[in-house]
């Protein structure tokens, strides 16, 4: 009696060891995510900035965003805010862009900063 010759024969399935779960922000799955595209960048003239003073956990902070810049950019940028601001600092990704968070009210000295890197303000 013959054996069966098997060699030739597959399985037609992929199996893959992650899963795909749901993102928390939009609601896709990550591999359809729309959440985590990259940050758009644009001439400095073609788009208005904002700034605003608020408070967080009890705290004051200064937000100014939403600023469309390459993430190297940002943050060199951030970097000599914080020293000229003597003060700490982050960026976080929204909107396409980027928006700036500092610790203090720093309203007018960072409205000051950014005019001389020639960006243009709402009000």
């Amino acid at each position: 009696m013959d054996r069966l010759d098997l060699s030739h024969f597959s399985i037609g399935a992929n199996f893959e060891d992650t899963i795909d779960v749901l993102c928390k922000k939009c609601g896709n799955l990550q591999s359809q995510c729309v959440c985590k595209k990259k940050a758009e960048i644009k001439d400095r003239d073609s788009y208005f900035l904002w700034v605003k003073e608020q408070k967080c956990k009890g705290k004051d902070i200064t937000l100014c965003g939403v600023i469309y810049e390459s993430s190297e950019n940002i943050i060199k940028m951030l970097k000599e805010i914080k020293k000229a601001l003597a003060c700490g600092g982050s960026f976080k990704e929204d909107l396409g862009g980027y928006v700036l968070e500092f610790q203090g009210k720093h309203l007018e000295k960072l409205k000051a900063f950014l005019k001389k890197e020639k960006f243009k303000f709402k009000k």
